[in-house]
């Protein structure tokens, strides 16, 4: 091994970390410092001459040629390895620095390395949230390492947090099982170093959170397998709570739960797409909820009971293909799918003629039966377009509106 002869070699050799220096090309240790001479001669052992003699993988230096390569490559930066050291065989973790003709690697003892250490030793996590719990994952024996924070998290004790993937995957929600593994599983297949999954798991009470886990490879075996896995969950309950409300309020209306006007013209092209590819009938009918103009002079508590009440009924009477939407505080917007006029008009005049106990379900909710009204559009006579056809059912629900005033006012 070459002698000292400048400051930076001296700075090498008196590095507290154990650390050695590898020629790439041949695999033979170039120099190593005072720390890792130590190593061995607590064992009355002196360092062999090469990662082929140093490493207990290793059985030639093609093994060293390839491992020198993934280090050139980025592939691996950190790994474990069994070192030869006299007659025992140690576990250590290797940091390793590419630095063209020579490979500097630190060595780090991981035989006594638990879960405390990894907590306070972490350099690419920061946890700061309460909520968040660490775990290591050791891939060769399965075992999962929890923190107490996942115990708090789970609302069970250190001994109850889960062991192994097949405990852990039992405690998360049956829809999202296959997911969490297909994401686990690549990231250890394809030798990644990071990645992320949102998914559900049960808490010691029953209840189910939503979770986000990040996970981040640790270290790596000397052909770049993963070999542990470092990382943690977080609660994102409440952020998820919000996606779903901000989702509802984007779909559906508030007030009757039906669709609002911007996603029911999604539903509606789609409905017109297959309608003109599969040259199939499709009707779109207009209804009024308040023909006689009565709504406006309600308070407000028994005007929103008497939409809810008549949109209801109107729901309860279409079919499982039908779409229907709110798209203005008095109107809905119906569309039959494969639905002739003819059809359209006979399960309409179902809808605004209930049977005597709909009635009385109508009048129990605030709701007079008189007060519907509707005009109808069909595709493609009336329209060939979600406007068109909108706009011609507005015009025959006026017209038709008219004569249902006028219908009611001579019956009176």
């Amino acid at each position: 091994m070459s002698a000292v002869n400048n400051p930076f070699e001296l700075a090498f050799i008196n590095m507290p970390t154990p650390a050695f220096i590898i020629e790439s090309k041949t695999g033979k240790l170039n120099a190593v410092n005072h720390s890792f001479a130590m190593l061995f001669e607590n064992f009355n052992a002196a360092p062999g001459d090469s990662w082929v003699e140093l490493s207990e993988e290793a059985k030639s230096v093609e093994d060293w040629l390839n491992l020198c390569q993934q280090i050139q490559n980025g592939d691996i930066d950190r790994c474990e390895s069994l070192l030869n050291i006299g007659t025992k065989q140690i576990n250590t973790q290797l940091e390793f620095h590419y630095m063209g003709e020579y490979v500097l690697a630190c060595v780090y003892d991981t035989d006594h390395m638990d879960l405390a250490d990894a907590e306070n030793t972490l350099l690419k996590f920061a946890l700061t949230e309460s909520s968040a719990g660490l775990w290591i994952w050791e891939t060769d024996s399965d075992l999962i390492s929890c923190s107490a924070s996942i115990a708090l998290l789970l609302g069970c004790s250190r001994e109850q947090t889960p062991k192994s993937t097949r405990e852990w995957h039992q405690m998360v929600h049956p829809d999202d099982v296959e997911r969490l593994n297909n994401t686990v599983t690549e990231h250890v297949i394809h030798h990644q170093n990071y990645y992320e999954c949102e998914y559900r798991i049960r808490k010691a009470d029953g209840e189910y959170i939503w979770v986000k886990e990040r996970g981040r490879t640790y270290t790596k075996r000397p052909d770049s397998s993963i070999k542990k896995i470092i990382g943690f969950v977080e609660d994102i309950s409440p952020q998820k709570a919000l996606e779903a409300h901000l989702r509802t309020q984007a779909t559906f209306d508030e007030l009757t739960g039906l669709l609002n006007r911007g996603a029911a013209k999604t539903h509606f092209r789609k409905q017109l797409g297959l309608a003109k590819r599969q040259y199939t009938p499709l009707t779109m009918a207009k209804i009024h909820l308040d023909a006689h103009n009565r709504l406006a002079d309600l308070p407000m508590e028994i005007r929103n009971l008497r939409i809810q009440t008549l949109a209801r009924h109107i729901y309860k009477k279409i079919r499982e293909a039908d779409v229907l939407a709110r798209v203005e505080p008095d109107k809905l917007l119906l569309l039959l799918p494969n639905t002739s006029v003819k059809d359209a008009m006979q399960l309409l005049n179902h809808i605004i003629h209930p049977t005597d106990k709909e009635k009385a379900l109508l009048l129990e909710g605030k709701a007079d039966p008189l007060d519907y009204c509707f005009g109808i559009a069909a595709f493609p006579e009336d329209g060939e377009d979600i406007e068109e056809l909108a706009q011609s059912a507005n015009d025959a629900l006026e017209a038709g509106r008219l004569e249902h005033i006028k219908a009611s006012g001579q019956a009176q």
